[in-house]
């Protein structure tokens, strides 16, 4: 017990403000609560007079702690993140997408990104408010904008939010029990990191998902730290974790790792407060509800207005909209709504379609049911035989061959009558090419690529054995009742082969050159499967002709409103959420400057941002040689001295007290934790990736780098030899970084025109790539 206070006496003094006492709680986690420091020993009686006396003469009185050192790195990281913020007044890497994206949102014109929307809604709130007009274009990387776009204001949103990464890390270092020595040391390492600081001077996602993502953790430690449970401080901080969480997942995807370690560690929280007899299974419960509700409850509704918002602005249709269904496009301005608009709603006989695929298949583009008047090679490349008949496909444009005739197979005639005969579920029908006027078929021959299913053609008569088999059932997948009629754009069909039960599919695969590499569109026994769902994206009347030869007018047919047609929240909510999981950008992209997660920790690839147009000046990706190299070492020094300790322990040699070993282990589980978690994953991805990927794990590393110096100096022995030498190492570390961030500042900012020359004795790891003129 002496050993122990001694050391807690030891941390007290090294604080300076505040001593944070190890409280237990449960089976024995620590649960930091913070008390006032004194610099003398003080008589706890005349404490409590004291305070009372104080509180009675003084009651509207409030105590403000002023940190001047934190104030110092927060003003030294916003001259660093918004020095000549506007330089270059140039496109740089990503900002190609996101300046684009803001110009689509201040038209209201709908786009399709992969990431979610939070980041770029705050771009555009800015551009809205610098009154950018978003009529400008963004061709490539190095263009110049245009004098009406407010730089400045658009970088100044992740500039700002990345300035104050730097007093986030420094309070997550405090509250997790560590010295504001060791605070500071985590804000200077963060502060002089090359590559988190370009990555926030421009209008780029990282830095904002990287304030949230350490938002969430120090909104965590302030929770864990209340002096008491259920008060409002404790929800606050509570649900200000949930919020963070949230609004990092609503940035970028990756996002959810964060969520993911707030969530382990709070339910962790709470797994090992059951094993305290003291607290009532009410109070359990109660603990329950709450963690669900800030961590479950509150991050959704986060989560769901942010795309309520992107959803409610984004209402005219634009360049990305096709990869949306027929309806979603119907419900945007302009676009499919005044091709579709004042059509017929109700498919009848004799209707006039376009039969559009209601997943993006095979190259992630929308297709139609098409043909055309060219036949199936009488034999394939393995030698088997085809019908020879005309080629079915699902063609990624918009073509006069994409239209079909719906036909009653029991009339000739191809015209609509009047009134019209409405097609209802499970009714039969004919579809016959609108060119070629030959009927949609299949029989018993393998497709040409997907041998396993039918070959689907439009019959050709051949006076030969192969009777037409061009009967099918109209099978409305989305009806609510069983004599619903087959609608424009609302319904999915299948079409079931009325003598084999096949279904029409795509199965995304390529047809060869004889197929123009269009997709192959077969017929499959099974049927339950997204590729064999069909809708009618247009549709128009094949209209009769009158006794005295005039054309019949459908009065009494409903018709599709001029207006958009509407879509509720929930059906673009979830369709646009689909959409976003199972898109495939950039999969296959092959990129001079991709990457390999195996290369990121120790700096092992950079990436060029921008390079001006006459000289050698440029800005890279580049991190930190020193405080990489060194934030990496430390992960598996921790981890090591972790094993280290639990063998140490296993012996019943207890080098430590309990109180550390808890809070060594918990210091590991949250920011080791942390950082593998944000690192790990991408070793399973199969998608280009680049060294900004690896950017949020980073704060993590570098906090165990502290935490590992913390834990260090608070077992050694106040006179240990070993004391000072970390004190120096500490302090030359921070010196090398300060000059490892001076010379590769030449790329941070990019305002030095270099020569040949120096840009060669810059490559001090052989994968560095720079450019040159």
């Amino acid at each position: 017990m002496s050993r122990m206070s001694s050391e807690q006496s030891e941390r007290s003094s090294r604080s300076g403000q505040q001593q944070v006492v190890p409280r237990e709680q449960g089976d024995g986690a620590p649960v930091m609560s913070t008390t006032p420091s004194s610099t003398g020993p003080r008589n706890d009686e005349n404490d409590a007079a004291t305070s009372s006396c104080d509180q009675h003469d003084k009651p509207f009185s409030m105590i403000v702690e002023v940190d001047f050192m934190q104030l110092l790195l927060t003003a030294t990281a916003l001259l660093t993140r918004t020095w000549r913020l506007g330089y270059p007044r140039a496109v740089v890497f990503d900002e190609l997408h996101f300046a684009k994206y803001v110009s689509l949102y201040i038209r209201q014109t709908f786009f399709f990104d992969v990431h979610p929307p939070l980041g770029k809604l705050m771009l555009a709130a800015a551009g809205k408010y610098g009154n950018f007009k978003g009529d400008t274009s963004f061709e490539k990387i190095g263009n110049e904008f245009s004098h009406d776009i407010p730089v400045e204001l658009l970088r100044g949103v992740p500039a700002v939010l990345g300035s104050l990464v730097v007093p986030v890390m420094y309070q997550i270092c405090v509250e997790a029990g560590m010295s504001r020595y060791a605070a500071l040391f985590a804000g200077l390492l963060i502060l002089f990191d090359n590559a988190l600081l370009v990555q926030s001077r421009f209008m780029l996602m990282e830095a904002m998902l990287i304030f949230f993502s350490l938002m969430s953790v120090l909104a965590y430690l302030k929770c864990r730290n209340s002096p008491r449970e259920f008060s409002v401080r404790w929800w606050v901080w509570l649900c200000i974790c949930g919020i963070s969480s949230s609004c990092t997942m609503s940035i970028k995807y990756v996002g959810v790792f964060t969520f993911i370690l707030m969530a382990l560690m709070i339910f962790k929280d709470f797994w090992n407060m059951l094993d305290d007899d003291s607290k009532s299974d009410f109070f359990m419960v109660r603990q329950f509800i709450a963690r669900v509700f800030a961590l479950m409850l509150v991050p959704m509704l986060v989560y769901l207005s942010v795309f309520y918002i992107h959803l409610s602005i984004l209402t005219k249709a634009g360049p990305h909209d096709n990869v949306m269904t027929s309806a979603f496009q119907a419900s945007l301005e302009g676009g499919l709504a005044a091709l579709t608009k004042g059509q017929p709603l109700h498919i009848a006989y004799g209707s006039q379609v376009t039969l559009r695929h209601t997943e993006n298949v095979g190259v992630g583009q929308p297709c139609w049911l098409h043909s055309h008047p060219y036949m199936y090679p009488v034999r394939y490349p393995d030698n088997r035989g085809s019908s020879h008949q005309q080629q079915v496909t699902c063609y990624v444009f918009k073509d006069i061959n994409n239209w079909w005739i719906v036909k009653h197979p029991d009339r000739d005639s191809l015209t609509v009558e009047d009134p019209p005969a409405v097609v209802k579920h499970g009714d039969i029908v004919q579809l016959v090419h609108g060119v070629s006027s030959r009927a949609l078929n299949t029989h018993d021959v393998a497709a040409p690529v997907t041998p396993s299913n039918q070959e689907v053609s439009c019959y050709v008569n051949y006076n030969v054995s192969m009777p037409a088999q061009n009967l099918w059932r109209v099978d409305i997948v989305n009806r609510e009742k069983d004599d619903e009629t087959w609608q424009t754009i609302k319904s999915e069909v299948r079409f079931i082969h009325v003598n084999t039960s096949t279904a029409v599919r795509t199965t995304g695969k390529q047809l060869p050159e004889w197929g123009f590499h269009q997709l192959e569109v077969a017929a499959d026994k099974h049927v339950d499967q997204k590729n064999t769902l069909w809708n009618v994206e247009e549709h128009r009347f094949t209209k009769s002709s009158g006794i005295d030869g005039q054309t019949v007018e459908f009065k009494k047919e409903e018709m599709i409103p001029l207006k958009p047609t509407y879509l509720s929240f929930w059906a673009k909510f979830s369709e646009l959420q689909l959409k976003m999981l199972q898109s495939k950008q950039d999969i296959d992209l092959e990129h001079k400057y991709s990457s390999k997660p195996k290369d990121w920790p120790f700096m092992g690839k950079n990436i060029a941002y921008w390079m001006d147009p006459k000289t050698n000046a440029q800005i890279h990706l580049i991190g930190n040689v020193v405080i990489w190299f060194s934030s990496s070492i430390s992960v598996i020094a921790y981890i090591g001295l972790g094993v280290f300790h639990l063998l140490r322990r296993r012996r019943c040699i207890h080098d430590i007290s309990e109180a550390t070993w808890e809070r060594f282990l918990f210091m590991g589980e949250l920011f080791i934790g942390g950082y593998l978690i944000h690192y790990i994953p991408f070793f399973m991805e199969d998608r280009t990736l680049f060294l900004h990927h690896y950017l949020p794990a980073i704060p993590y590393k570098m906090l165990a780098l502290v935490a590992l110096v913390d834990h260090i100096l608070s077992i050694l022995p106040r006179k240990s030899v070993f004391r000072p030498i970390i004190h120096y190492a500490s302090v030359a570390l921070i010196a090398m970084a300060v000059h490892m961030f001076i010379s590769l500042s030449v790329f941070t900012f990019g305002h030095a025109a270099l020569t040949s020359e120096e840009l060669d004795k810059m490559v001090w790891i052989d994968s560095w790539e720079y450019l040159k003129h």
